[in-house]
């Protein structure tokens, strides 16, 4: 109680700088939401739906460019490593708010486009956005089977 009372009669001072704290881009949720998005417009089933493992795969890969040339290798059998990959709870908090806020729905482990999910490919496509993103799904995007995405999670 005595502590209460020095606390009521205390004030504070709020401090306003220019100086920034980024947040690393990987772990921006809209900008795993946009990944989202285009995933299922170039991957997905009449660029409408998207099974959730292979979202969880797709993004898995889009978020790490640096080792895109061996997902393409492997992936078109150039390599005969195998991938591995973890859980990542940034993409799947990203999924919780994108059905949260309408870009995406889910029914039966399948990610469907929503109405505002559409409201950013279009602005994606008209500021020409995610241009690397979208020339690498389409260059795997007929390789990405079950099969693989089995072999990668180890089923």
């Amino acid at each position: 109680m005595n502590n209460e009372k020095e606390l009521q009669h205390k004030t504070a001072t709020a401090i306003f700088s220019d100086t920034s704290y980024p947040l690393p881009i990987e772990l921006r949720p809209i900008w795993r939401i946009g990944l989202m998005c285009i995933a299922i417009n170039v991957v997905g089933t009449g660029g409408i739906s998207l099974k959730l493992t292979k979202m969880r795969v797709l993004l898995w890969m889009l978020i790490r460019p640096q080792n895109w040339s061996d997902y393409y290798d492997s992936l078109h059998s150039y390599s005969n490593s195998v991938l591995s990959m973890s859980s990542d709870k940034s993409t799947d908090k990203a999924i919780e708010l994108a059905m949260a806020k309408g870009f995406l729905q889910l029914d039966s482990e399948t990610l469907i486009l929503g109405e505002e999910g559409y409201k950013l490919l279009h602005l994606v496509n008209d500021l020409s956005l995610f241009n690397n993103e979208v020339e690498f799904l389409h260059s795997i995007k007929n390789k990405v089977t079950e099969n693989y995405i089995k072999r990668i999670l180890g089923h």
